[in-house]
């Protein structure tokens, strides 16, 4: 039986997953041509009936590329990873590799340790390395090249070893927020490492965490952990990981993803309203079919070069995961950051993981071995992926993440704004800024403990939390047997360009109603702008302590109309912040409003903007203050399906309002 999606999930189908031809009907919601949701499920089961009826009701969905080019010629798999090795050909050839992984739909992980430092003597043609940084450039724009015509914007992950002679190069890469944006960054810390990060390691350890703190880059890859916890050393060494971090794979392995949804396995309990219990039996037989549905998309895949094929086949890896773990938790009205749940989370993978294993041995019975064992037929079962978009279209919450807000505003492909808001009676959860960060580590490390490979988690903390935070949530990551670990502090993605430690941006003896005078003599911003085909001047009035109180515009060759609208903007504006309104509350109303002018700019901060409007009020919060638009992360980008702000949450790009779209 059929499952109806709500309405977001039937947008983002229409948009991303229906395959689209004159030769389908024309839709009734976006008008345009292309499959059913029964077509898609029929094409995504390959024809079976019990695979059919899982997907059909939400209870397990396979990854996006699945989803995407099932019963076609493109890979069914997210997650890859290439080591680089020191030569030109390896350099060139992951990035082919690379990039036809990722012509359809698929996440690519880069180990770069063994590439030598930038300016190391090159012997055969005695010229100079270019370091693990310039490679990055080149994967970056590849990656940017192929999302013009792939299946989804592209992402990637760079690893470099902790021993590195460039490490404080790449940690301090991303300091810019628009470089390297198809790029999330880790470093491969080894036991040795982190058992001196107060010793030997300090200073190296003190910019991984300030980095981190400042714009949530770069993770930590516990590689020690990892490699304990690999079921083939002798075939190499776990070396990295895919983009999200929850997959540690060799060299040209694949894995596919999936993930159960777990708010489909609380029953009702009929004489408590608005309680329940888990139905862990349900969850056994639902586990035994997912774990058979993703051995046969090893089966069914298509890998897009003989090496991908070669080692994926020999390990036959599977990463069945989970997701709506904050709305199961919220319906048995179990607080996320409580003992109570990591209990329950316990018992849940714990069942996951043994029900994976018995259906692998199952598969074992009846198909043999892997290549790379005698006595398995695949090394590995589980892991917890993000679950990003395919936990839209389930109308869940996200992988083993707290809900992210209660309300929100939801912008449809029509452009139709929906406000919505998450429900569970007269239990309301706490949300991933309100969750202490020891919280969320202990939450991934529950996880962990039954996973076989590994857990994708982004460590939410408050905009007030410290350098001192961060550093205490990797460490105690790495105590608790995680794999890796990536933290985001709210607002971390808008730089703050006037003040530094934590100063406060408005006085605090400015209140609404009084007005704050400027100088006749002060110090002001002149900025040049070009949007579209409109250039223009911003100059803003600054008061003694570094805050804007006054903002003028002119707009160059414009008429009177728009000269006088944007007077009367400057003048509110103005008004409004000699008076106390914070920049950042106008700027969350104005930010991402839509008219002409619009389109690129010649400023690399803010390469697109929807109006004048979304420009100058992101503008001056990227000049002016170090708090951020929203009670989420700005992530310096607009998203291209409906133009709202790009955030960054769970390892990976996010339309701020839900539409659906994700780069991962």
């Amino acid at each position: 039986m059929l499952t109806a999606p709500s309405e977001t999930s039937q947008r983002v189908l229409c948009k991303q997953y229906l395959h689209k031809g004159e030769d389908y009907p024309e839709c009734p919601i976006c008008k345009h041509n292309h499959e059913t949701l029964e077509e898609l499920m029929e094409r995504v089961s390959f024809g079976f009936a019990p695979y059919r009826e899982m997907l059909s009701r939400f209870d397990f969905l396979p990854n996006s590329p699945t989803l995407f080019n099932a019963g076609s010629n493109g890979t069914l798999s997210a997650c890859f990873k290439f080591d680089v090795e020191d030569t030109m050909e390896s350099i060139l050839d992951v990035g082919r590799k690379a990039a036809l992984v990722q012509k359809w739909g698929g996440g690519v992980g880069y180990c770069l340790s063994a590439l030598r430092q930038e300016g190391a003597p090159i012997r055969s043609t005695h010229g100079k390395a270019c370091g693990p940084i310039a490679v990055m450039r080149m994967y970056h724009a590849i990656t940017e090249m192929i999302t013009q015509g792939g299946k989804r914007e592209g992402a990637q992950m760079a690893i470099l070893h902790c021993t590195h002679p460039d490490l404080v190069r790449f940690i301090t890469c991303k300091e810019e927020e628009s470089a390297f944006n198809t790029f999330n960054i880790s470093v491969a810390a080894t036991d040795e490492f982190m058992q001196n990060v107060d010793t030997v390691y300090k200073d190296l350890f003190d910019m991984i965490v300030s980095h981190a703190w400042a714009n949530g880059d770069p993770g930590l890859y516990f590689i020690d952990t990892a490699e304990r916890a690999n079921p083939t050393p002798e075939l190499g060494k776990l070396t990295g990981t895919n983009p999200c971090g929850e997959v540690p794979l060799l060299d040209n392995e694949a894995c596919n993803l999936g993930s159960i949804n777990l708010s489909h396995f609380v029953v009702p309990d009929s004489k408590h309203p608005g309680y329940g219990f888990f139905d862990f039996d349900r969850l056994k037989g639902l586990t035994h079919l997912a774990t058979r549905y993703l051995d046969e998309v090893v089966e069914r895949n298509f890998y897009v070069v003989p090496e991908i094929q070669e080692a994926t086949l020999r390990t036959r890896k599977l990463g069945l995961g989970v997701m709506g773990w904050a709305d199961a938790l919220a319906m048995l009205h179990i607080p996320y950051d409580s003992q109570e749940a990591c209990d329950l989370g316990t018992e849940v993978m714990k069942t996951i993981q043994i029900a994976g294993h018995e259906a692998s041995d199952d598969l074992f019975k009846t198909k043999g071995p892997c290549p790379a064992s005698s006595t398995k037929h695949n090394m590995c079962v589980t892991c917890i992926a993000p679950a990003g978009t395919i936990s839209t279209i389930a109308n869940c919450s996200s992988g083993i993440e707290p809900h992210f807000s209660l309300e929100y505003t939801q912008v449809m492909g029509d452009g139709t704004k929906l406000q919505r808001k998450i429900d569970f009676g007269n239990f309301v959860p706490r949300v991933a800024n309100e969750i202490g960060w020891e919280w969320h580590v202990k939450q991934m490390a529950t996880f962990q403990k039954y996973t076989d490979l590994a857990v994708s988690k982004t460590i939410n903390m408050a905009n007030s939390a410290t350098i001192e935070d961060v550093r205490s949530a990797y460490v105690a990551a790495w105590e608790q047997g995680c794999k890796g670990i990536t933290v985001y502090r709210d607002g971390s993605r808008v730089k703050q360009a006037i003040y530094q430690g934590d100063k406060e941006f408005y006085p605090t003896d400015v209140k609404f109603g009084g007005r704050r005078k400027l100088a006749n003599d002060g110090v002001s911003l002149r900025h040049k702008f070009d949007i579209g085909d409109m250039e223009g001047y911003l100059h803003i009035g600054l008061y003694d302590d570094g805050a804007p109180g006054e903002l003028f515009i002119t707009g160059v060759k414009e008429g009177s109309t728009i000269s006088g609208l944007l007077d009367g903007i400057a003048i509110l504006t103005s008004l409004a912040l000699q008076r106390g309104v914070p920049l950042e509350e106008m700027a969350s109303k104005l930010q991402g409003t839509k008219f002409e002018p619009a389109g690129m700019t010649r400023y690399e901060k803010i390469p697109t903007a929807t109006s004048v409007l979304d420009y100058i009020f992101r503008y001056m919060i990227l000049r002016c203050s170090g708090k951020s638009l929203e009670s989420h992360e700005f992530s310096g980008m607009l998203c291209p399906s409906c133009g709202a702000v790009v955030v960054f949450q769970e390892g990976c790009m996010y339309c701020s309002e839900k539409c659906g779209w994700s780069r991962c």
